[in-house]
């Protein structure tokens, strides 16, 4: 069963909060290193990957790419208090 539990988090994942928006790669590892410090499980959403990047690059736009955090609903707080 646990298995099939594993999977189904693996396509569905549990942490579905957002918690956090950046654009900032240094932003982003500084707020994800302060949510493991606290032990709040997360995952990440990277917007903008090589492909985009390579392609505003080529029109000489910048190379944005955005970072989300996501959490369980019942580890907001704790999330939003280790990261403000």
């Amino acid at each position: 069963m646990s298995l099939l539990k594993g999977i189904w988090h693996f396509f569905i994942p549990r942490e579905r909060t957002l918690v956090y928006t950046t654009f900032d790669q240094g932003q982003y590892f500084k707020i994800k290193g302060l949510l493991t410090a606290a032990g709040v499980r997360h995952r990440s959403r990277i917007n903008g990957g090589m492909k985009a990047t390579a392609q505003r690059a080529n029109y000489g736009g910048s190379a944005t790419v955005q970072h989300d955090l996501y959490v369980r609903k019942e580890d907001e707080h704790r999330a939003l208090k280790a990261i403000h």
